[in-house]
């Protein structure tokens, strides 16, 4: 089963995030403002667009069949097979529209996933990570 967010969606969340922080960057190099505070967001911004890079923390799309996961983001995907993950677990906010999904084992740049509710099928694949995590 595939679950995708509608394109537009994507576009304006994860990739509309991502280049407004690309902006913020090239903004303080075309301006060379000097201080603590530019050199922090300097060093800072590129380092938090290469860590969703690498940890596809936010996928744009999930498929799951009956040997695993995969997580789908900048033309990169993680897969997980059933028969390697010892647990899965869904972690739930009282902001309502999200959760944390975390397999286990994992290193550090994989096996974190948030999911948003505006993601096609998001009850329905709540409900089957789940059910993996209580197997």
């Amino acid at each position: 089963m595939i679950h995708a967010y509608p394109r537009g969606r994507w576009l304006v969340s994860a990739v509309g995030s991502d280049l407004l922080l690309a902006a913020v960057m090239l903004a303080i190099i075309a301006f060379h403002p000097t201080g603590k505070l530019s050199l922090a967001l300097g060093v800072a911004i590129p380092l938090v667009l290469l860590w969703g890079f690498v940890t596809l923390h936010f996928p744009n799309r999930v498929e799951m069949d009956d040997s695993g996961v995969t997580f789908h983001a900048y033309g990169r995907s993680h897969r997980f097979l059933w028969r390697d993950v010892r647990a899965v677990r869904v972690r739930k906010f009282i902001v309502r529209d999200r959760v944390l999904v975390r397999l286990l084992p994992s290193p550090p740049w994989r096996g974190r996933y948030w999911l948003l509710d505006s993601l096609e099928g998001y009850d329905e694949l709540v409900r089957s990570l789940e059910s993996h995590g209580q197997a």
